[in-house]
This record gives C-alpha cells, structure tokens and sequence, in this order.
C-alpha cells in the first residue's frame, strides 16, 4: 500500500543527564528535502542521520527537530574561553603603549567581556545512540504515512469504480447517440428534398462516416487500461506517487477525447463526471509518496 508524503511523530526519552525530546514532521514536496536541527554537540552526526533518512523515506519535505531538555538538578557550569581572554589582554597591552594609557585588566572587567564565558550543553549521548532514536523516530513517522496512505488509497478505489461505472453507461447510451443522429440525419434529408423516397444506402454511408469519425471505442479501452495500470500501481510496495500522476494525464487525454468526439449531452454528462473524479484522485495523489 502507498505511504502519504504528510505525517507527524514525537519521541521522548529520558536519561540521567535530563530528557531528549525528537519531533518529525514531512509534508509534500516533488523530491526528498531535508532539514535537521540539532543540538550545537551533535553536529557531527548530521551526515549520518541524513542518510538514514534518505534509506527510510523516498520523497517528501522532512523537518527533523532534536533538542535536550536537561534534569532539573543539573546545572551547567560556563567555561572561560581563555583564548578570547589573551586576546583581550593583548589588545589592552597594545592600547596602552600605543597612547600611553595607565590601567590593570582586571578579573572583574574580564568577565565582564563578550563571549569570556562558554555555555556548553551537557550530555554523554553517542552517535549510535543519536541514530537508534532517529531510527525509532523515523519507523514511528512511517507508521503515520501508512496510515494516512491507507485513506487514500481506499479513498482512489472508490472514484475507479465510479469511473469505471460512468464508462459502462457511456458504453451503454452509445448505440442510443448512434440511433438520434440516424434520425435527425433522416429528418434533415426530409427536409430537403421533400420526397419520401430516401436512399438508404446513402444514409447508411452517412452513418458509417459518422461512426469512423466519433467512434470511442479505442479511447474507452485505453481508458479502462489505465484505470488497471492505476489500480495495479496503488498496490506496489515501491514510492508510486509520480508513476501515478502520469497514468492520470493519460486518463485525463482519454476522457478529453472522448468529450471532443461525442456532441450528445448524455456522454457529455458523465464525461464531466469522470473528470471530476479523475481532479479528485489527482490531488490525492499529490499526497502520496
């Protein structure tokens, strides 16, 4: 069954060190698109976890947030940043003997500087660690596509048999369409010859060149292939959602045809119904994977 490109998931886990909190989002999108927010220590494993990402999802907008949220026990004890600090005192250093100026850097003007002290977050969490909760992240985020995917794709079947419906009538109300035409045609030649003697093979010629004209046989048995091909695809394991919004051009070409060739307003009829649905089934399909 298809998985949907939209969906949500959040995981918690606790440590000693406090609380990491992972939230995915994914919404729809042509190609696979990533955006992964860390924590400023764990930038190192970006990489890796984008190509899990890339091994789990197929296509989509994915919005991946990590953050900790420390026990309340815990407090973070700044670190001087001493290379800053020599820099500081070698600037005063140059100052002072550059205009001759007086004065101690002292401690307390020190701390006061900007970015003398460096706020580290605190956490021993690993790389493989890190990565077995995305994974988790992942699954569970899948879970809620497949779920959503589920809706969608019984949500498809139902507008295929209603297309597949509206085509039988169509089928049906053909033979009716060939028959008015046969009479307006006898009519309209009534009409201007005022005889009643009317050649039949002339009629029957006529009705022939009509028929080879707006004859939709060949549209309709395209059409029912393609509603096949549809419902073979939805069935497939594999990321279907551009396979699928190409088989609905071909359906929508066919319909077209058929609307184009048939002046009747009985095909017409169920011909604005099958595009109905086909428009119906192309937005689902935009949320598919």
């Amino acid at each position: 069954m298809p998985n949907s490109m939209t969906g949500f998931a959040r995981i918690e886990k606790e440590f000693p060190e406090g609380k990491i909190i992972c939230e995915v989002r994914s919404l729809n999108s042509r190609y696979l698109e990533m955006n992964i927010r860390l924590p400023r220590t764990d930038y190192a494993s970006e990489q890796k976890l984008r190509e899990l990402v890339k091994k789990n999802i197929k296509r989509g907008k994915i919005d991946i947030s990590i953050k900790w949220e420390k026990a309340i026990e815990d407090t973070t004890i700044p670190r001087i940043n001493e290379n800053i600090v020599r820099q500081y005192a070698a600037m005063a250093g140059n100052f002072k003997e550059k205009h001759g100026i007086k004065g101690d850097l002292t401690v307390d003007a020190v701390f006061g500087l900007k970015d003398v002290f460096v706020y580290e977050e605190n956490h021993t969490l690993s790389e493989d660690m890190l990565t077995e909760i995305c994974r988790d992240l992942l699954d569970a985020l899948n879970e809620e596509r497949a779920r959503e995917g589920i809706y969608i794709a019984g949500d498809l079947t139902g507008r295929m048999a209603m297309i597949g419906s509206t085509v039988i009538e169509i089928e049906a109300g053909w033979p009716d369409v060939i028959r008015a035409h046969e009479e307006k045609l006898r009519a309209k030649i009534n009409e201007v010859t005022q005889s009643a003697a009317i050649d039949e093979a002339r009629i029957l010629q006529e009705l022939a060149i009509y028929m080879e004209r707006l004859d939709i046989s060949e549209e309709i048995v395209r059409l029912r292939g393609h509603l096949d091909n549809f419902r073979a695809t939805l069935s497939s394991e594999d990321a279907i959602g551009r396979k699928l919004d190409f088989i609905i051009q071909e359906m929508v070409r066919e319909t077209n045809t058929i609307g184009s060739k048939s002046n009747d307003l009985y095909i017409n009829e169920r011909v604005i119904r099958i595009k109905v649905e086909i428009e119906k089934m192309r937005e689902q399909v935009q949320n598919l994977e």
